[in-house]
C-alpha cells in the first residue's frame, strides 16, 4: 500500500516536531501501530525469535554502554574538548525508589522506540522494496531525528541505530534482540547515573 506513505511521513514528523508531554516514542507508536492496522499486518510478525535472540541483545546493548562510558572519560572528553552530558533523569541520582518507577517508563519507551524503527520504519521500507543497506540507514536516521538532546547524542543515536537495524535484519526481521539491546543500555545507563557514576 504504497498510497499511505505520504501519510505515514507526515504522521512520524508531526509527531516529532509537535511537543507533547510524554516521550515521541508513544505517538510514534500510534502512528505505526494505525499503519500496521489499515495494512492488515500485526505487531507480531516483527516481535519472534528464539531465547538467544534476547541474550545477543542484551549482551550487545551492554557493550555499546561500555563504549559509550569509556567515550565519555575525562581523558578522551580532554582530546575531543567535547564534554559527555548522561544526565537525562536527575531525579533518579542517589534514589532508588524513583530509579524503579522512572526505569518503567524508560523500558517502555525503548522497547516502543524498536518497535517503530526497526519494526515499522526499517520493515515498511523492506516491504516497499528499499535495499537493506537503505532501510537500516533510514531507520538511524530516524532513531537520530528522535532523540533528544545535541548534535553528538543525536549521531550516537544514528550509529547505534545502524548497528539495532542490522541486528534486525540478522534475526530474520525480528525486534526481540534490537529491543533487548536498546533495554540493556537505556536501563544500564539510568543505574549508573541512579548510582552516580556518569553525570
Amino acid at each position: 500500500m504504497r498510497r499511505l506513505v505520504p501519510l505515514e511521513v507526515a504522521l512520524f514528523v508531526a509527531a516529532c516536531v509537535i511537543p507533547l508531554p510524554l516521550p515521541a516514542a508513544v505517538p510514534l507508536l500510534v502512528v505505526a501501530s494505525a499503519s500496521l492496522w489499515l495494512r492488515g499486518r500485526s505487531w507480531a510478525e516483527v516481535s519472534k525469535g528464539p531465547a538467544l535472540y534476547a541474550a545477543i541483545g542484551v549482551a550487545a546493548g551492554t557493550l555499546a554502554l561500555v563504549l559509550a562510558v569509556v567515550a565519555g572519560t575525562p581523558a578522551i572528553e580532554r582530546i575531543t574538548d567535547y564534554a559527555v552530558q548522561w544526565s537525562t533523569y536527575p531525579v533518579v541520582r542517589g534514589n532508588i525508589s524513583t530509579f524503579a518507577l522512572v526505569a518503567v517508563v524508560v523500558g517502555a519507551s525503548a522497547a516502543a522506540s524498536e518497535l517503530v524503527l526497526r519494526g515499522w520504519i526499517v520493515e515498511r521500507a523492506l516491504e516497499l522494496g528499499a535495499h537493506r543497506i537503505v532501510a537500516v540507514l533510514l531507520g538511524a536516521v530516524a532513531d537520530a531525528v528522535v532523540t533528544d538532546g545535541d548534535i553528538a547524542m543525536r549521531v550516537g543515536a544514528g550509529v547505534f541505530g545502524i548497528g539495532l537495524g542490522w541486528m534486525y535484519i540478522a534475526g530474520g526481521r525480528s525486534v526481540l534482540a534490537p529491543i533487548c539491546a536498546r533495554l540493556a543500555f537505556s536501563l544500564g545507563a539510568l543505574a549508573l547515573e541512579a548510582m552516580r557514576i556518569v553525570g
